[in-house]
């Protein structure tokens, strides 16, 4: 169910990717806040509970996609449709469960997903591929940031990172499957961010290293590296005394506690599927015991 809750988080985050525009009388943000409401309140060990808080994160989702592709119309000159939002709403999100599918069954899952949906994929996010030039305000404004590996023109968007100046929360991911990133330079132009969550999810292979400099955001609260090859983390990770949520699900890695037994405002320790013995779980319950640890 852990594994799950994340992976709903995470759609929900990259079906927002880009999209900022007011929805009549809710602001993006408002939203988002109720999505992390959500996220907190919830009882996942709970089926029910789970179940509808699912479906309403997907609600969510939805509104943020129509508000985004509104936005873009109207820039445009164009007078938004909202049976057709909808309708294309609708489509993207039926992919992303399709792929939710694929990565939820793990190492034996396929996550390269067949060649036709991989095709239609891209096209359904075509219109929404990265732009050139943003407005200042555009980047004074925005703190939530996107860098989805897998959108052929991302690298626009990297060029930008250094003109965003209120991202709050930044998903790197791969919605197609994974492929190579520079962790390093991605980080390193995030490095004025006034960080809160940091979600590095779904490379596999291509990131088996946390670059050091991570540990510099200090009022972080959330860290997910879900689905990947990291084996060890960075010593630097002990200056997050802010951290209240880690995610190391799907990693080789062997050992937390170095790392993590300063963390004492750490209050969630996702440690699925990974090599953390059951006595160093124990450890970590006696380092820190206010830690929900979950290992599935």
């Amino acid at each position: 169910m852990t594994i799950k809750k994340l992976l709903m988080i995470v759609i929900a985050l990259v079906l927002s990717c880009g999209v900022f525009s007011q929805v009549k009388t809710r602001t993006p943000d408002q939203i988002r806040n109720e999505m992390t409401e959500i996220e907190e309140n919830t009882d996942w060990s709970d089926e029910a509970a789970s179940a509808k808080a699912q479906a309403r994160i997907e609600e969510l989702s939805k509104e943020l996609m129509m508000a985004g592709k509104a936005q873009q119309l109207q820039g445009q000159g164009i007078r938004p449709d909202s049976a057709s939002l909808e309708e294309e709403a609708e489509y993207k999100m039926g992919l992303w469960k399709q792929m939710l599918a694929a990565v939820e069954q793990g190492e034996s899952g396929d996550i390269l997903l067949a060649k036709p949906l991989r095709e239609k994929i891209v096209e359904a996010y075509r219109n929404d591929e990265s732009p050139k030039i943003k407005s200042p305000q555009y980047f004074e404004e925005q703190t939530f940031l996107c860098i989805d590996m897998s959108v052929p023109t991302i690298q626009r968007i990297i060029e930008q990172m250094e003109n965003f100046k209120s991202i709050k929360v930044l998903l790197i991911t791969c919605s197609q499957g994974p492929v190579p990133v520079n962790l390093d330079d991605i980080i390193s132009r995030a490095k004025t961010y006034p960080l809160e969550q940091l979600h590095i999810i779904n490379f596999k292979q291509y990131v088996a290293v946390v670059p050091s400099i991570t540990g510099q955001f200090k009022n972080l609260k959330i860290l997910s590296l879900y689905n990947n090859s990291i084996a060890t983390l960075p010593s630097s990770l002990s200056n997050l005394t802010s951290l209240q949520k880690l995610y190391v699900d799907m990693n080789p890695v062997s050992t937390l506690l170095p790392m993590i037994s300063s963390l004492h405002n750490l209050e969630t320790l996702g440690v699925a599927k990974t090599d953390i013995s059951g006595s160093e779980t124990e450890q970590i319950r006696t380092v820190l015991p206010n830690c929900n640890i979950l290992t599935q």
